[in-house]
């Protein structure tokens, strides 16, 4: 005749588990359903949790429950026979794909492998709270450093000068175009066609541009009625009157 432990491998043999995937499914530890395959209910467990893991092992393998806990009653009632060798398939692999089946508390009024779990449970719940409280503090530590001991923002300072470009500066022409009316102006280095002012913005009245040069430079303007030019701060006159352009040469 088949013991408990016989019956229990044998149908969970018959539906193709290992005894990973039937600890994983059950929430029951895999040295325990070892142990119950091997006829060695013995364990370092009281009773009520010893019949509640074979109740829940026997129903998720498809079998009379009921007659299993009874036979197992009976088995600790008696005195504990020897334990046929216990041998350890290897825990082959791991569907969590799996949906578990879950373990009636109801069975023996307490959860069923449940007690490292909820211990872990616990202690993540904490980690949790002391890891967010910790992160708040550092926030709020922040946010009175910036509030008490921040300083506004200098604005940035133009750029020095340097002494190549004071040099430049101090020996170029000067020439001011001021607009009368609306009036495009382009200015640029007759020797490289450099462009010393963009002729594409419309200047409006009262605006003014001031441009540096060295040399000889041209002067193309749009509506020659509406400028007017200052040669290093003299007035002078626009020499055009119509669209077209003109040169200025640098004093000798």
């Amino acid at each position: 005749m088949q013991t408990i432990g016989e019956r229990l491998e044998e149908a969970r043999k018959r539906k193709g588990l290992s005894i990973r995937e039937a600890a994983e499914h059950t929430k029951i530890r895999g040295d325990y359903l070892q142990k119950f395959e091997a006829n060695s209910f013995d364990i370092d467990l009281p009773p009520l949790y010893i019949r509640g893991f074979v109740r829940t092992y026997a129903r998720y393998l498809e079998m009379d429950a009921e007659r299993i806990v009874s036979e197992v009653e009976t088995s600790l009632g008696r005195e504990s026979k020897p334990a046929r060798r216990e041998h350890r398939e290897p825990l082959g692999r791991v569907d969590f794909g799996a949906e578990p089946r879950k373990t009636d508390s109801s069975d023996t009024g307490e959860k069923v492998g449940g007690g490292p779990a909820n211990d872990k449970a616990m202690l993540i719940k904490f980690g949790l709270l002391g890891g967010g409280a910790l992160v708040v503090i550092v926030i709020i530590i922040l946010l009175i450093n910036v509030l008490f001991t921040g300083k506004p923002a200098k604005p940035a300072e133009p750029a020095p000068e340097t002494p190549a470009t004071q040099i430049a500066n101090a020996k170029a022409n000067v020439l001011t175009v001021i607009a009368r009316g609306p009036v495009r102006v382009k200015v640029a280095r007759v020797a490289n066609a450099e462009v010393l002012l963009d002729g594409l913005v419309t200047l409006n009245a009262g605006e003014s541009r001031i441009v540096r040069y060295t040399d000889k430079i041209k002067v193309t303007v749009d509506n020659p009625a509406n400028l007017a030019i200052e040669l290093n701060g003299r007035r002078e006159d626009v020499p055009i009157k119509e669209y077209g352009f003109f040169f200025i040469e640098p004093p000798p």
